[in-house]
């Protein structure tokens, strides 16, 4: 079974991110990025028919935020949070003091996504995790 893509290369451009320019560098980076966005959104547009979403405004987020994390892989190549495996943020000894270089980049990752694109989220509400109502029946345990 595929894996299905919520955005195109025209959305990307139409949402004005310019990071890659052709969609064969595209189609690459997508599936990875919108991965990473999903498994922070606990796959809610998996559950659910993006087309048939009423709030645009949420639907536009969660196509930002896919935008945020393509670009951010190509900026700064770290497709997961692991890549870097056990990295250290900084450790001192004595007089020496080790900080790697790729610090800021990983820093600036929350959950697997990076900060930008988890605003987004967090702000349209794809982050909540509680319950809605008492009619609510939990997909999962």
């Amino acid at each position: 079974m595929a894996y299905p893509a919520h955005l195109t290369f025209s959305e990307y451009s139409d949402l004005g991110y310019t990071e890659l320019k052709s969609p064969s560098d595209f189609d690459l980076v997508e599936k990875q990025a919108q991965r990473a966005i999903d498994g922070v959104i606990d796959y809610y547009y998996n559950d659910h028919d993006i087309s048939q979403d009423k709030n645009l405004k949420r639907v536009d987020a969660y196509k930002a935020a896919i935008c945020e994390q393509i670009d951010f892989i190509v900026e700064t190549g770290i497709t997961s949070s692991y890549v870097n495996g056990d990295d250290f943020n900084s450790i001192s000894i004595g007089r020496l003091s080790l900080q790697p270089t790729n610090h800021a980049s990983t820093n600036g990752m929350i959950h697997g996504v990076c900060r930008e694109a988890y605003r987004l989220l967090a702000h349209y509400g794809l982050l909540y995790r509680g319950r809605g109502s008492d009619w609510y029946v939990a997909t999962h345990s």
